[in-house]
């Protein structure tokens, strides 16, 4: 009887205990779920640091949300930092290639005896040195496209992060007496916005000479950066040009068709990779405007529909 009792008081306890385990293990997969299993502890921290904020999607009222995925990608993905952070590790080898040979030079308009020059880098701002991508998840949870005003209003907040691996780059390049230029296609009135913005993420901008030279600063000054590299060729030996868009490097390619776009950039394949350093940006430029010849009159559903008829499926 005694034996019986001892059982039967056993198989409580035991039932007891699976019951709170079990409670406590849904707790635990409630308040920090992983993505497909995942175990990795970047994948956990991430969960536990960075949950989802409540959002209704009914507010979008029908928009595509055609840059969703390459945002997220910029902001949560491990594999953004590393593409952009060997970016810049490449580009510290091809610096110090640049420096010691002096007939390099990145820039095509530069001409004559440059090897006496000082060298120079010159450097994109936006998605190159600083990450805009908070801008474009505003757009994408309003359910509107590309705003000047929202735009201008977001510069002058300042708040954009640096790109991984750009302020490291920048110091580095410094350190070996390398002069570095900020050309934007940033309007020239936010200048200053985007000097503070620059200086407070880290990247140093003490040199007596203005080094961001923004778009209208001179009447000369527009899309195509081809005027002012040439400026600064005149004075320097530009050892790399490091950039996020076609534009950063070739001229001409900024409302040109997929095919006329590729077939420029064909002619310079000897320097990418080594005196051009491409930083990845999924989620906006003119390869995307391109897909539907730069007609921005087309309704979000139109610009979709002709994206999905770009699809290669090797068919």
């Amino acid at each position: 009887m005694i034996k019986q009792r001892y059982m039967i008081l056993s198989a409580a306890v035991i039932i007891i205990l699976t019951v709170v385990a079990c409670t406590a293990n849904d707790a635990v997969s409630t308040q920090n779920p992983l993505p497909n299993g995942a175990s990795d502890p970047l994948s956990i921290q991430i969960q536990t640091n960075t949950p989802p904020i409540p959002f209704d999607a009914s507010s979008l009222s029908g928009h595509i949300p055609e840059k969703l995925n390459s945002i997220l990608w910029v902001q949560s993905s491990t594999e953004y930092q590393m593409a952009a952070t060997q970016s810049y590790l490449l580009a510290r080898g091809m610096l110090d290639r640049g420096l010691d040979d002096n007939n390099w030079t990145a820039a095509v308009e530069q001409s004559g005896d440059y090897s006496h020059l000082p060298p120079a880098v010159i450097f994109d701002v936006d998605e190159t040195a600083l990450d805009n991508s908070a801008y474009q998840a505003r757009l994408e949870r309003s359910g509107t496209g590309w705003d000047d005003d929202l735009w201008n209003d977001w510069v002058l907040e300042m708040k954009a992060p640096a790109v991984p691996g750009a302020v490291e780059f920048v110091q580095y390049a410094q350190s070996r007496g390398v002069m570095v230029f900020y050309l934007t296609n940033r309007s020239h009135e936010h200048e200053q916005a985007t000097r503070s913005n620059l200086i407070n993420v880290g990247f140093p901008m003490n040199d007596p000479i203005d080094t961001l030279l923004t778009k209208g600063e001179q009447e000369n000054w527009v899309t195509d950066k081809i005027t002012r590299r040439s400026l600064i060729a005149e004075q320097y030996r530009i050892i790399l040009l490091i950039g996020d868009v076609a534009n950063d490097f070739v001229p001409g390619t900024t409302n040109v068709g997929s095919e006329e776009r590729r077939e420029l950039l064909d002619q310079y394949q000897e320097y990418w990779g080594e005196k051009w350093i491409a930083i990845p940006n999924p989620i906006y430029g003119g390869w995307e405007q391109a897909l539907y010849n730069f007609d921005y009159g087309l309704s979000a559903t139109q610009r979709f529909e002709i994206k999905l008829g770009w699809l290669d499926t090797n068919e």
